[in-house]
């Protein structure tokens, strides 16, 4: 990670609403933002009918959309940014992840992109999906042993009934 884009993602990490005593234990582990892969089939249609004003706005919305989507990974949570105009920050505590996935299609991975889904105990957002990542593998083991540090520090375990 370069050192600008972790300055970036740790100035997103403190607009979350991370205070200045909570900010020196937490650092920034992984942060990158959607990829316009999954805009493809969005944007072939857009060319292919082009003199149709409909399909060439609904590109561009995707594309600013998909744009200003990104993830920042702290060692103790997950926070989501959205929104174009009106801007939407999602905070997922680590330590309610249960379960992880890896998949991605067939564009995505030749792009080496790929789709990481979590199930959490989170009950505004059980289930959450970081969509056209790269390095989406090595991802999910960074987040893997996040939650397990998470988990570790604050003593939570995880209990199936």
């Amino acid at each position: 990670m370069s050192k600008n884009h972790a300055s970036d993602a740790a100035r997103m990490a403190s607009q979350a609403g991370v205070s200045s005593a909570h900010k020196v234990e937490t650092r920034v582990l992984w942060s990158a933002g959607q990829g316009q892969v999954c805009n493809a089939s969005v944007f072939v249609f857009a060319l292919l009918f082009f003199w149709l004003v409909l399909p060439v706005g609904w590109a561009l919305y995707r594309y600013l959309r998909t744009a200003n989507h990104h993830y920042v990974l702290t060692d103790q949570r997950l926070l989501e940014h959205s929104g174009i105009i009106v801007k939407k920050i999602e905070a997922l505590e680590l330590y309610r992840v249960k379960d992880l996935s890896v998949s991605g299609n067939l564009l995505q991975t030749v792009f080496g992109r790929g789709q990481i889904i979590l199930l959490t105990t989170d009950s505004t957002n059980p289930t959450l999906i970081i969509d056209a990542v790269p390095d989406a593998a090595g991802v999910s083991k960074t987040i893997r042993d996040a939650v397990e540090d998470c988990r570790a520090a604050k003593g939570v375990r995880a209990f199936d009934y």
